[in-house]
């Protein structure tokens, strides 16, 4: 049960696809609420405090305790209660890309034998530390691709009548 190249490689890779998202999106824009009241610094926000509590200490528990029970978190309020919504675009990046470094060096020592192991979780039932490791890459692209769709409604009111060359 190892881990796939493709998800090692994708949370190798958000940090930077990050970055070069945030630059092309003045601090304003990344401010301004859009998706289910979220904005894009929110998204980002939500990443980090994932990479800082939730994902990788979901795998460190599977692998270190037997069986342990692991609850879900309620996202929005995780962002107001550690200060996230505070926070500059900036050193979310750079604490995301620290954690995130670190994080994947792990996950790539881990043995076929810790990703075997198993938890419980309050909603999806048993997961091994594998399954937490795959969804951490596929939870990178799911918000990575929320970020681009705020991208692309920021270029809409600029296109004229290109617009027709999209389902928009």
């Amino acid at each position: 049960m190892s881990l796939d190249p493709v998800a090692l490689a994708i949370l190798r890779s958000t940090p930077d696809v990050l970055r070069a998202f945030f630059a092309a999106l003045p601090e304003p824009d990344a401010l301004h609420a859009v998706d289910d009241g979220w904005s894009a610094r929110d998204a980002l926000a939500h990443l980090v405090d994932t990479e800082a509590g939730v994902l990788a200490e979901r795998v460190r528990r599977i692998v270190d305790e037997d069986r342990p029970f692991i609850r879900s978190i309620d996202a929005p309020a995780r962002l107001i209660e550690g200060g996230y919504r505070d926070r500059s675009v900036a050193s979310l990046l750079d604490e995301l890309a620290s954690l995130r470094r670190r994080h994947v060096e792990w996950l790539a020592t881990l043995p076929d034998a810790d990703l075997a192991r198993a938890g419980d979780h309050d909603e999806a039932g048993e997961i091994s530390a594998s399954d937490v490791a795959h969804q951490w890459a596929y939870h990178d692209l799911m918000h990575l691709k929320q970020i681009a769709s705020m991208l692309q409604g920021a270029l809409l009111t600029h296109m004229g009548n290109t617009r027709k060359f999209y389902d928009v």
